[in-house]
């Protein structure tokens, strides 16, 4: 009959059946299960120790069959469209979002495979070396280089990093959509953080960018970066004697878009860096490479310099008691560790240390957050076939304007970093920082000498330095061991002087303009504390209404206002020069805009490679003067 067919009556049927072969399996084998085979099913209670033989094999039945999920609880099937091509009508919502799923699963397996294949040569290449990392590109105490350094290039069309040298202590939100952009950021992003790469400024304008922007503007080509070009031009350039110098920047945070592949990333600048030469090969390299030594300036050297003479002093005498040997520490030849420049290095491993000691309360991490999104309307812009072709191209155009707003879905953030108010608590001490760096300096640099080396260890006229080695040459110019070195009293006076010209030039503004001419927040925390300020000056009062307020700065990415001298009035975790070392990079961003005056000062390029803190603060002081006599050049005269 058609009852006894229906799917209920067949599972009924099954389930006698099933019972009576139990029953029988156990009549066979006895209640228990002396014949061996012994079935404990996992019954629901177990309160009752002695049940009825019935109870037991309804129990094991429900156990086998009754915990199953139920069929109507089990989601149907995805029903993927395979014909359907990327980004077409066809595709739906579903199928690109298994498309991309596995489309990151092969990201994940590319660049993890080949950032293990680049550890395990790395790991080969250093196999009798000291390097306490296992990554090359991170930094501890004792450490002053990086290697094989990913690296851009004012060549390579990145917005606000293509047209000058990048300072530090600014970020930028970057859209990055190059493939060969991408590729070297997957690379970079697929290893732990931190994620470093270098900025390097090349003068003039590179013909290939030229050329592929020319192309890029009548058609949707991507433009092609031409690194042999950029490769050239480095190698140009360290030929100069001043150096090549750059900027190391840091990720704090990134966003992948499925829809066209881009980067959005978040990017902080923290130090100033000397390239030494180019580490990857055109040919072989999708992207530059470089090997970089930071770059303190010399005033911060200078501040450990006796510090690292009386640790050389202290190492060679430890180290001759333990190997039985005399050396003469004021033999060069015999002890390389005594060469000046050894300890001109070892200033330097102190200071970046230090350096590196302060950067969580130096460089607040920012986060990409995005716009609230407005109603999305490309869907009703899809061209149809009764459109006519005008229809079409309108529609054409206002999509891909739609899909162009869309590169700027994350909040901007300010050019100047803030300090991390909370971070200040959890700094360490800077005398155990530094001494442990110092230790560890010393005795890296003892491992690496041979029985034959000299002075050619730290000697600038070096072209090829090992892979495998810690340690870069010292440049030969080093200023602070001279008997004229920048005193820190020096630095602090001409600070002050500084403050009064821009105090007097915002003055100057004001009445010119009829209104009051405000400093970003984060320039007006570096305003020093002191006793000393004209009475009629006015940043001073600014300051410490900013203080008072207790109140947040910053546009969309809000936090607490620092005034940077009253939390180091506290306790001497902070040098104040660090903080006058700030100061003479982020003042630049003021006398960007002011070249309208006519005013002759140096390019960003010049700025980052002055060697010392004084020097870029004298020839802020010498801008700010000059378009002061212009200012008042501009004010009516009263009859």
């Amino acid at each position: 009959s058609s009852s006894s067919s229906s799917p209920n009556a067949i599972i009924l049927q099954r389930r006698k059946t099933m019972k009576r072969s139990l029953c029988l399996l156990a009549f066979l084998h006895g209640d228990n299960g002396a014949s061996g085979f012994v079935y404990k099913p996992n019954f629901k209670s177990t309160s009752r120790l002695h049940r009825p033989l019935s109870e037991l094999y309804d129990s094991l039945f429900d156990d086998i069959f009754e915990n199953e999920p139920k069929k109507e609880n089990i989601e149907p099937p995805k029903n993927y469209n395979e014909d359907a091509a990327p980004f077409s009508e066809l595709e739906s919502d579903q199928d690109r979002a298994r498309r991309m799923e596995m489309v990151r699963v092969l990201q994940k397996v590319y660049y993890n495979e080949a950032s293990s294949s680049a550890s395990l040569s790395s790991a080969m290449t250093t196999s009798s070396s000291v390097q306490s990392n296992s990554d090359p590109n991170t930094l501890s105490y004792g450490h002053t280089t990086l290697r094989n350094l990913p690296t851009i290039t004012s060549h390579d069309g990145i917005q606000t990093a293509d047209s000058a040298a990048i300072l530090p202590g600014y970020q930028f939100v970057w859209n990055i959509h190059n493939p060969q952009h991408c590729h070297m950021f997957h690379s970079i992003l697929s290893g732990p953080a931190p994620w470093y790469f270098a900025h390097v400024f090349l003068p003039g304008s590179s013909s290939s960018a030229t050329t592929s922007s020319a192309a890029s503007e009548s058609s949707d080509e991507t433009p092609t970066i031409d690194i042999t070009e950029s490769y050239n031009d480095i190698q140009y350039e360290l030929k100069s004697s001043q150096g090549l110098y750059g900027t190391l920047l840091r990720i704090t945070d990134r966003r992948f878009h499925d829809e066209d592949g881009r980067i959005v990333l978040a990017v902080q600048a923290i130090e100033k860096i000397r390239i030494h030469n180019v580490s990857s090969k055109p040919v072989t390299s999708p992207y530059l490479c470089t090997d970089v030594q930071l770059s303190p300036d010399d005033e911060l050297m200078r501040m450990y310099f006796d510090k690292a003479l009386m640790s050389r002093s202290s190492f060679l005498s430890s180290h001759d008691a333990n190997s039985g040997e005399n050396v003469d520490e004021n033999d060069d030849n015999n002890n390389p560790l005594s060469n000046p420049l050894a300890v001109s290095g070892a200033a330097r491993a102190a200071a970046v240390a230090d350096s590196l000691r302060c950067r969580q309360f130096e460089c607040l991490p920012i986060f990409l957050e995005e716009k609230p999104k407005r109603p999305n309307n490309i869907d009703a812009l899809e061209a149809k076939p009764s459109d006519s072709n005008a229809t079409k191209k309108v529609k054409d155009a206002i999509r891909k304007q739609e899909q162009a707003k869309k590169a700027d879905a994350y909040m901007s953030v300010v050019q100047l970093m803030n300090y991390d108010k909370f971070a200040f608590g959890s700094l360490n001490d800077a005398e155990s920082v530094t001494t442990q760096s110092l230790e560890t300096y010393w005795k890296n640099l003892a491992r690496a000498q041979t029985p034959s080396a000299d002075e050619e260890d730290f000697s600038s006229e070096t072209e090829n330095s090992s892979s495998s080695s810690l340690f870069l040459p010292e440049p030969s110019s080093s200023s602070i061991m001279s008997s004229s070195s920048t005193s820190v009293e020096a630095v602090q006076m001409m600070e002050y002087h500084l403050w009064r010209s821009l105090d007097n030039m915002l003055r100057l503004l004001s009445m010119i303009s009829s209104a009051t001419v405000p400093l970003p927040s984060q320039l007006m925390g570096l305003l020093p504390k002191r006793n000393d300020w004209p009475k009629d000056f006015l940043l001073e009062g600014a300051a410490s209404s900013l203080v008072n307020s207790g109140g947040d700065i910053g546009t969309s990415f809000k936090s607490p206002f620092v005034r940077v001298d009253e939390i180091g009035e506290i306790s001497s975790k902070y040098a104040s020069l660090r903080r006058v070392h700030r100061l003479s990079f982020v003042i630049w961003m003021l006398l960007d805009g002011l070249s309208i005056t006519g005013t002759d000062f140096p390019s960003r390029s010049d700025v980052l490679k002055m060697s010392s803190i004084l020097v870029r603060l004298e020839a802020a002081k010498q801008t700010i003067d000059g378009v002061n006599d212009i200012l008042k050049q501009l004010i009516p005269k009263k009859d």
